[in-house]
C-alpha cells in the first residue's frame, strides 16, 4: 500500500492509527490489522486472518522490510502488537516446512524485539509472553535458533527454575524450551 493510499485510509481509523513509516510493504501488513483489530477475535483465529498476516509478511517483505519493522513495532498500540503476536506464531504459511524456513526465522526475530516491548509496556501482565506460552510449539518450527537465541527466550520463562520444579518436568513449555536448547547446542 502506498503512503498516499494509506492518509486515506488512515482518516477512517485516525483513533487507533499510530504507524509512522512510509514503507509499502508495513503499511500493507498494518492497514490489515488495524482494519480488524476491533472485529471479534475469530476473524484472526477462525477466519484466517492470521494466515493473512503471515502470507503477507512471506510475500511482500524483502529483508529491509523485516529490519524496518520491527523498529516501527515501537509505535504499533500494545492491542496491535497483541494481535501481531499472535498472528506470528499461530499463523502459517507456505514456506513453513521449506529447510530454508527465512519466513519462520524472520517470525521469531520479531517476536524476541515483541518480547521486549511486551516487557517495557507491562510490567505486571505481559500478553505478548502469554501469546507464546499459548503456541510454545511456534518454537519447534525454527530451524536455526542460535544458542544465545535460546537463551535469551528461555530467560522470558525462568527456564532454570523451571527446571528445578518437579511440577514442571512434564509440562509443554518446558519440553518445547529443552528441545530448543537442545538443538541450538547442535
Amino acid at each position: 500500500m502506498q503512503a498516499k493510499d494509506f492518509d486515506l485510509f488512515k482518516q477512517k481509523y485516525k483513533e487507533n492509527c499510530k504507524t509512522e513509516t512510509s514503507n509499502p510493504a508495513i503499511l500493507e501488513l498494518y492497514a490489515y490489522i488495524l482494519k480488524n483489530e476491533i472485529v471479534d477475535s475469530d476473524v484472526w483465529q477462525d477466519g484466517g486472518g492470521n494466515d493473512t498476516v503471515v502470507r503477507i509478511l512471506e510475500h511482500y517483505f524483502s529483508d529491509e522490510d523485516w529490519k524496518e519493522l520491527e523498529i516501527e513495532l515501537e509505535n504499533w498500540t500494545t492491542n496491535q502488537l497483541e494481535i501481531f503476536t499472535e498472528c506470528i506464531v499461530e499463523g502459517s504459511a507456505e514456506s513453513d516446512n521449506d529447510d530454508f524456513n527465512s519466513t519462520i526465522m524472520n517470525r521469531f526475530h520479531l517476536l524476541k524485539k515483541l518480547l521486549i516491548i511486551g516487557e517495557q509496556r507491562d510490567r505486571l501482565r505481559n500478553d505478548i509472553l502469554l501469546k507464546l506460552i499459548d503456541n510454545i510449539e511456534f518454537l519447534n518450527k525454527c530451524k536455526s535458533i542460535t544458542f544465545e537465541e535460546a537463551t535469551e527466550i528461555t530467560n522470558y520463562f525462568d527456564y532454570s527454575e523451571r527446571l528445578k520444579d518437579e511440577k514442571y518436568k512434564d509440562d509443554i513449555t518446558t519440553i518445547t524450551l529443552k528441545a530448543m536448547i537442545e538443538k541450538s547446542g547442535n
